[in-house]
């Protein structure tokens, strides 16, 4: 296993590190096509004919709803985690994680979320326009955000306010007439909820003048969202986010990201060119970028299964420790998503993240039980299990990594699970713990643990 810096930095932010057996250097371009296999998740299926959601005000089936939903919301769960890891999905999953916040949405319908998250897989790589659209369309998404009680005589304003402002534009380049305006626009946007498509109700519509971002007309909501994508500030907006995400979480690097705003603009907002124009540039692997990215509860976790090639015994292991962490995917808690960098970080939660090494390579026994959050729709609430354990070909991983001599497979190992080098005494540190098995095998597990164990395994 031979380690190449630029590969391991590009592999922690397109993928979730890179794998075993992988050889370096990566030929980005062709890394990105041999992992962007587009996969749909298909887990949950309609049941009698309908997609309906639970609901308490139908007595005679609502609980068998509400549990047949904790159930497939739990298989939905576990699966996306472990496609997430696939070598040949590596980097759409990646993106289809970073759209999955960008375009939060809780539902309480695990059909309406797979749905929903296979029409983000889809275009996650494409057009970003497209890809609003899409979602936009989306019955999950006009349940979330209230569009299907948007009506002439009673517009209802949450959908438009979102999608200016958590979708496109941004807080601050649109004004309160604009919310107002959009959402009669987009009056008459529903879904039928026995075949989730979306559907328009004529009837519903306004179909007044309206003024919108200085323009006026009779506008449908296909003209406020081509409106929208007209104006430069949403490439702008979509740019730095995707900086944040992918390249800093500080201030971005202004000229930068303007020059690669102007680009995706003018490329019709083409994804695959602006995430290609990253990734091949030279300023992405200076040092000021590399190992300074605090990793989200469920880039942690898919990381160590990547690096291992390691698989859940018990798949719901990975709801525990969502749970335990607060990011539990398809859970957002708000339509903001997920809290970034070191929101994810406390004394508690940085305690816990070093441990998940040994609970899951080591079958290590935790008295930590994840609090309930008292929402009796959340899965993850009634889905416990004691099984943490992770199945690794530990023997496999000792061949591929062991070197002449000690020192050369530690300094092979921490190469290729840190970002950045760790102290002299976390050396010393890993190695005594190693010390302790004569068995290749078990070294390795070792190794690989108490590497995995140290603060900077935290960053990417």
């Amino acid at each position: 296993m031979n380690n190449d810096p630029k590969t391991r930095h590009f592999l922690n932010r397109a993928a979730f590190g890179p794998a075993p057996g992988l050889k370096t250097p990566v030929n980005t371009p062709t890394w990105i096509k041999s992992a962007s296999h587009h996969r749909p998740i298909d887990v949950i299926r309609k049941v009698d004919g309908t997609v309906m959601l639970p609901d308490q005000r139908q007595p005679k089936d609502a609980k068998a709803r509400r549990a047949r939903f904790l159930d497939e919301l739990t298989e939905l769960n576990t699966t996306w985690i472990s496609q997430m890891v696939l070598p040949e999905t590596l980097w759409r999953e990646k993106m289809t994680l970073f759209w999955h916040d960008h375009f939060a949405c809780r539902v309480r319908s695990a059909f309406l979320s797979q749905q929903l998250n296979n029409v983000v897989r889809r275009e996650a790589l494409g057009s970003f326009g497209d890809l609003l659209k899409a979602v936009s369309k989306d019955p999950a998404m006009l349940q979330f955000l209230n569009n299907q009680q948007n009506k002439k005589n009673s517009p209802n304003e949450n959908f438009a306010r979102e999608v200016l402002e958590l979708f496109t534009l941004g807080r601050g380049h649109y004004t309160e007439a604009d919310i107002r305006n959009g959402a009669r626009a987009f009056t008459g946007w529903a879904f039928n909820p026995k075949t989730a498509a979306f559907v328009f109700r004529p009837r519903a519509h306004d179909e007044g003048p309206k003024t919108f971002k200085g323009k006026t007309g009779n506008f449908s909501g296909d003209d406020i969202l081509h409106i929208i994508l007209d104006d430069r500030q949403t490439a702008q907006f979509i740019t730095e986010k995707i900086w944040r995400y992918f390249v800093h979480e500080g201030p971005p690097d202004e000229d930068i990201v303007a020059s690669l705003a102007k680009d995706f603009f003018h490329s019709d907002y083409n994804l695959h060119k602006l995430m290609a124009a990253v990734f091949s540039s030279s300023w992405f692997y200076e040092p000021r970028f590399v190992g300074h990215r605090i990793k989200s509860p469920v880039e942690l976790l898919a990381g160590m299964l990547t690096q291992t090639g390691g698989r859940f015994e018990d798949p719901r292991a990975a709801l525990f420790f969502q749970r335990a962490l607060s990011q539990i995917l398809f859970q957002p808690p708000n339509v903001g998503g997920w809290p970034t960098g070191t929101a994810w970080i406390d004394s508690s939660s940085l305690a816990f993240r070093m441990t998940m090494p040994a609970l899951i390579f080591k079958n290590l026994i935790t008295e930590y039980v994840p609090k309930d959050d008292g929402d009796a729709n959340n899965a993850t609430n009634k889905a416990a299990t004691r099984n943490l354990n992770c199945a690794v070909d530990w023997a496999s991983l000792a061949q591929q990594f062991t070197k002449a001599s000690t020192g050369e497979t530690l300094a092979v190992v921490e190469d290729f699970l840190l970002a950045t080098p760790t102290t002299a005494a976390n050396r010393k540190l890993v190695a005594t713990q190693a010390a302790r098995s004569t068995r290749d095998d078990e070294w390795m597990k070792q190794a690989f643990t108490a590497f995995m164990s140290l603060p900077e395994y935290q960053l990417s």
